[in-house]
């Protein structure tokens, strides 16, 4: 009898392998040189890109889908002492339902899901040392609502119920909300983001603006970003542009962000900066590539160095 069982246990397990599951990841490492003024350079082997996911659904019949999905970050370099890298379900990793009225997930997940369209780098970008920009959260206990596309218009509502608290009024959370436009070869998108930071309600505020147009083999972006720290009263703005044209296998690809200086219950301070970023990609394959970068953040502060990194990178997907 208990060899019976186990033939049919066993008899099972293909059924199992079955299921409507998809592996999929982007790994890439890259030798990097890093300089600051005034410092001698570094030279290190840095994770660029490195991410794993394993996604699914179940039709449930009338349209509706169960979805699920579990991501982890890769970190392929050197043991490092980042709590993010290689940690388990540490990248978006929710389950949702999926139908007629939209898309409902709960679990871990990116809050301002259309940020940084301008970071078409591998490695740092033109926005080089931003504060502001491509800031979005990933938070635990977040339920997001994605509304049908309608008119070319999608609409994205996230709120985070914050960690767990004896006290609840300390009890941190966040709210978002993104709204992404495409007609033809053009893309807008809009993303805010709300987050409280302490017992007395003050937030922490990001706004994100984007747009893009492809022409062909020729892709412009820009970008404007502002924050507000209500607990310090300190605001920050500032825009970017980008570009990449793809040249057969080669895409040379430039961006340039300037921050401005910040201001603190109306005091100016000397510390904005400008960014520059310069790559060329090579497509060794559909899935594999190379490619140089080189990224620079001049400061307006003369006491500030002023920053720089050249990267070498190979990277595949799957």
């Amino acid at each position: 009898m208990k060899k019976l069982i186990v033939l049919a246990t066993l008899a099972a397990l293909p059924a199992v392998a079955m299921a409507d599951v998809t592996i999929s990841g982007n790994l890439a490492v890259g030798v990097v040189n890093t300089k600051e003024t005034g410092k001698g350079s570094i030279n290190t082997e840095n994770r660029t890109n490195g991410e794993i996911k394993f996604a699914g659904s179940d039709d449930l019949g009338n349209g509706l889908k169960a979805v699920w999905q579990i991501a982890s970050r890769i970190n392929l370099s050197a043991q490092s002492d980042n709590s993010r890298d290689n940690l388990w379900a540490g990248r978006d990793s929710y389950v949702g339902l999926d139908g007629s009225f939209g898309r409902v997930t709960l679990g871990n997940i990116y809050l301002m899901p259309t940020s940084g369209a301008m970071a078409i780098f591998e490695n740092n970008s033109a926005t080089f040392e931003s504060a502001i920009y491509d800031q979005g959260t990933r938070y635990n206990n977040t339920i997001s609502y994605k509304a049908p596309a309608f008119a070319g218009l999608t609409t994205t509502v996230q709120h985070s119920f914050g960690s767990s608290s004896a006290n609840e009024q300390a009890k941190n959370y966040a709210d978002a909300l993104s709204l992404a436009y495409e007609i033809g070869a053009v893309s807008l998108s809009y993303d805010n983001l709300s987050e409280k930071l302490n017992a007395q309600g003050k937030k922490n505020k990001l706004h994100e603006l984007n747009g893009s147009v492809a022409l062909d083999a020729l892709t412009l972006q820009a970008g404007y970003a502002t924050g507000k720290n209500e607990s310090t009263n300190k605001k920050v703005k500032g825009w970017g542009v980008a570009a990449s044209y793809a040249m057969g296998n080669v895409t040379p690809k430039f961006g340039y962000w300037r921050e401005g200086d910040s201001k603190t219950n109306g005091v100016t301070a000397n510390d904005g900066h400008k960014a520059y970023a310069l790559g060329v990609e090579y497509a060794l394959s559909k899935r594999t590539r190379t490619g140089v970068e080189f990224a620079k953040a001049n400061f307006d502060d003369p006491a500030t160095a002023d920053k720089r990194t050249a990267t070498v990178y190979l990277g595949t997907k799957f």
